[in-house]
């Protein structure tokens, strides 16, 4: 019970370092903007406008969203080295483990604000143009969010391994490998002497962003049913424990000069 009042301890702290932040408020300021842009751009498609509102609200809740979870949280960590902040805090009795998942959950809470502010914005956006109110797009915010969720790990695993730069590349490179990790499963069609092992191996080892995406099928009327909804929650938490629990083992490992 001690240890989980110091964790919420480090995310309610984190939270409040995370909105703060200037480049928070810029993207999320461009990500509403975008959302209600779509209303002109809708006025220029011939029976497409919802449609539109829709994909381009969807697709900056995923873009800016994004955004937030590399740059901040690969910042979680490293800032705390480099201010030489981290020390001090450890000496409190707070463990590491709960120091870097007290960081997970402080900034999936705030990307949860965030995307909840940009979907009443997009729902608004609809209701003031007179179009219905999808209740589908809620399962297309909801694996958004858990796609911004297992970005944080990600981020977080390399910021424990390397420098925020470096991290940075690491993590930006990884989650657009797994955007495409769906074109691993073609790859020996174009080239034929790859093993089939090896491809096997590097496609569920990729953080599968692809899997998580279904705006597709919102956006086309296609419903995601409750059991689908749940596999892609299983599989994202399934990651997420494993990725973070590699970071949380790494972190208590690693020796601070």
């Amino acid at each position: 019970m001690a240890g989980l009042k110091r964790l919420l301890a480090v995310a309610s702290n984190t939270f409040q370092e995370t909105v703060r932040e200037r480049v928070l408020y810029n993207l999320v300021f461009f990500a509403i903007l975008m959302t209600l842009s779509g209303l002109l751009l809708g006025q220029l498609s011939i029976r497409q406008d919802e449609k539109i509102i829709k994909d381009l609200g969807l697709a900056a809740m995923d873009g800016f969203g994004t955004l937030i979870a590399i740059f901040v949280g690969v910042g979680l960590v490293s800032k705390e080295i480099d201010k030489r902040s981290l020390f001090p805090l450890l000496a409190k009795p707070v463990t590491r483990a709960e120091f870097l998942l007290g960081k997970f959950a402080g900034l999936a809470f705030t990307l949860l604000v965030n995307v909840s502010v940009m979907a009443a914005g997009l729902y608004a956006t609809l209701a003031l143009t007179g179009r219905r109110l999808d209740l589908g797009l809620l399962a297309a915010v909801f694996t958004i969010f858990l796609g911004l969720c297992l970005t944080v790990a990600v981020a977080l695993l390399f910021s424990v391994f390397t420098s925020a730069a470096l991290a940075t590349i690491c993590t930006v490179s990884l989650v657009v490998a797994g955007r495409f990790a769906d074109v691993l499963q073609h790859f020996q069609d174009v080239a034929p002497e790859a093993p089939t092992w090896l491809l096997r191996a590097i496609y569920y080892a990729l953080p599968n962003f692809h899997l998580l995406d279904v705006r597709d099928h919102v956006l086309y009327g296609e419903p995601v049913g409750a059991r689908a909804l749940l596999a892609l929650t299983a599989y994202a938490v399934v990651y997420m424990a494993a990725v973070l629990g590699i970071a949380v083992a790494a972190f208590q490992r690693r020796e601070f000069t």
